[in-house]
């Protein structure tokens, strides 16, 4: 055994070692998607990271200052937009958006950043790109910085953060910064603000002068979305940063000690009895918590509690996405930290004493309750969620019987899993998934993918990317089933109707409705869009982008591993890594028909809570998950 398995490791060691395999995006070969990405890199780093380094939405206040952004991106002469227009931007605003959801949104748009700078270092370019990348990466890493201090600090996280002063002091105010009102942590009793605890609420500095005063504020409720996409995040900038002697390494030390102190944290165990809104008993970890002294809202990543009712270890239940997330995330800040004490609570405790390489090989066993995909009510947020945890967890990891395990899921509980043949990731056309799973499969990176990626790329609408409104069918279409798409050819089927009617294959970017986070939208939607007036980041695409153009193609039994991946202790328990039981797997509906598509999403949901397989907290569980299937929507388009 042990030979087999060091067979399998050098294979995969030397799989990310040899410089001369081809990227699975090379330069050159998909010219389409070359453009967009150089034209949304652009309008990226002179609108959306203008205020701090991270990505926001841009709102305009009308069409004429859509037009000039329009004349700015189509003219090559004048990098300034400020010189080009005759005025500051701000003064063509309303607003800078998506501070809200900056951990996830602005995590994998860092993402971008870091791997863009990866892949041209690697192909030799010149130091006149590469200097001016990394200065942009520096002033990513300091904003980056703030989310874990601005809080208080102690491991306590920012779902999100706002800069109140601009910093050009001569530059005009943000539009947004006048309406930032926040609550106070506590009141003049000590108890916790707001009662009850929201989704996020905006607060001041709480750095105690380790901020300047007056220049940052944040929002709290930090909730596992966010979560998963700051830890890419630092990820992603360690990667960049790490031995590179042209970094300062006191950022990169700075970046771990944020990272071991937001583990320290997670590891942290609670009494949840009489925890605001918590149902259960008994002391439970990897509960995500905030500077009010209170969970955060969407906090718990234990895979022990279902929308925030928490079962027992013997009652023989688990919660797949968050065991997966709770991985990821965990696997993720020990390649930052190295830290040991992190290192035995993952391999030791969590895969070992808890069993997690055992749950994740019956993910669809026993007791299991997955949720990744409901038919076509899916959470398009949780298959996202999924694909950032699982590229975190394979690319740092290098034992081949760790990654066995967290392969198998990759390809059969989330890529392409037999009990989804309609709304899966593979065929959900979404470039942020192909690249991640082209970068950590072992399978062969395919050709097929590789062009299907870099096709997809190609056909967003970017550089300027706006939200302009697309209906591809009107109320006569829907009721017929089909309807012609805004190319004038595309015919769409549809597979549901209703007030957001899916089509029975994902669209084409061409012809879907634009979106601020497109992995986080769903793809199979035919009308969507808003006024015109909000210009996308495309955060997600520029990582697919990068990620693709750094990451190499492989064979089958080959896969990308970070350079700078570590040995770890063994992990402390055998796996079952072949059960293939399918007692939670639902009924596939093969006809496109809405009546059926919403009946199969119901049963599902039925066959999930009534199955005779769950015991103990089962039934709060399954109340749970009907719960979390009716009111867990995408939140974002």
């Amino acid at each position: 055994m042990r030979k087999m398995c060091l067979v399998v490791l050098v294979t995969g060691t030397l799989s990310f070692a040899l410089a001369e395999a081809e990227p699975i995006l090379p330069k050159g070969k998909y010219p389409k998607a070359d453009a967009a990405i150089a034209r949304q890199d652009r309008q990226f780093d002179v609108f959306n990271a203008s205020p701090f380094g991270l990505s926001l939405n841009v709102h305009v206040k009308d069409t004429k200052a859509r037009q000039e952004i329009d004349a700015f991106m189509a003219q090559d002469q004048v990098e300034d937009f400020n010189a080009f227009a005759g005025g500051h931007l701000h003064e063509r605003m309303s607003m800078f958006g998506e501070h809200g959801d900056l951990g996830f949104f602005g995590g994998v748009a860092l993402a971008g950043t870091a791997f863009k700078y990866l892949a041209l270092k690697k192909e030799g370019a010149p130091e006149s790109l590469l200097q001016p990348l990394r200065a942009k990466i520096v002033r990513a890493a300091e904003s980056w910085h703030v989310f874990y201090v601005v809080t208080g600090g102690n491991g306590v996280v920012a779902r999100g953060i706002v800069r109140l002063v601009p910093e050009d002091p001569s530059a005009p105010p943000f539009p947004e910064a006048s309406s930032w009102v926040a609550t106070p942590l506590h009141d003049e009793n000590g108890q916790p603000l707001p009662r009850p605890k929201n989704n996020g609420t905006y607060r001041e500095d709480n750095s105690n002068g380790v901020l300047p005063k007056g220049v940052w504020g944040w929002i709290d409720s930090a909730s596992k979305d966010q979560l998963i996409g700051q830890v890419l995040g630092l990820v992603s900038l360690y990667e960049a940063m790490k031995d590179d002697p042209l970094f300062d390494q006191a950022l990169v030390a700075r970046l771990a000690q944020d990272a071991l102190l937001v583990a320290r944290m997670l590891m942290t165990p609670h009494e949840i009895a009489g925890l605001e809104g918590l149902t259960g008993e008994g002391q439970y970890d990897l509960i995500i918590w905030d500077a009010d002294g209170r969970p955060t809202f969407h906090h718990d990543i234990n895979p022990l509690s279902l929308e925030k009712v928490y079962a027992k270890p013997e009652d023989g239940v688990f919660n797949v996405f968050n065991l997966f997330m709770a991985i990821g995330i965990l696997k993720g800040l020990w390649h930052v930290t190295g830290d040991p004490e992190l290192e035995r609570f993952i391999y030791e405790e969590c895969l070992g004493r808890r069993r997690w390489l055992d749950l994740a090989s019956n993910f669809n066993g026993p007791g299991a309750f997955n949720y990744i995909y409901m038919g076509a009510q899916t959470n398009t947020d949780n298959v996202d969620m999924t694909a950032v945890a699982l590229f975190l967890a394979l690319y740092t990891e290098k034992d081949p019987a760790v990654a066995k395990v967290l392969r198998r899921f990759l390809e059969e509980g989330w890529w392409d899993p037999a009990y989804e043949k309609r709304f899966s990731a593979s065929r959900s056309k979404q470039p942020l998934w192909h690249a991640l799973y082209l970068a950590v499969t072992d399978r062969g990176t395919g050709q097929g993918l590789r062009d299907e990626l870099g096709n997809l790329l190609g056909a967003f609408p970017l550089g300027p990317y706006w939200q302009d409104p697309r209906v591809n069918c009107d109320e006569t279409e829907i009721a017929k089933g089909e309807c012609v798409a805004i190319d004038g050819k595309t015919i769409i089927k549809l597979y549901t109707s209703g007030e957001k009617p899916k089509a029975t294959e994902a669209l084409d970017p061409s012809i879907r409705p634009c979106s601020d986070f497109n992995a986080r939208s769903d793809s199979f939607e035919v009308n969507g869009g808003g006024d015109g007036l909000r210009l996308n980041p495309g955060g997600d695409l520029r990582a697919a982008y990068w990620i693709a153009r750094y990451m190499e193609a492989r064979g089958p039994g080959e896969y990308n591993l970070s350079p700078h991946v570590r040995d770890h202790m063994p992990a402390g328990q055998e796996t079952v890594a072949e059960s293939t039981s399918d007692v939670l797997e639902p009924d596939e509906v093969l006809e496109p028909r809405p009546e059926a598509a919403e009946a199969a999403d119901v049963l599902w949901v039925r066959e999930a809570a009534d199955s005779g397989c769950v015991a103990g907290q089962g039934s709060l569980w399954a109340m749970a998950l009907v719960l979390a299937v009716a009111f867990s929507r995408p939140r974002r388009r």
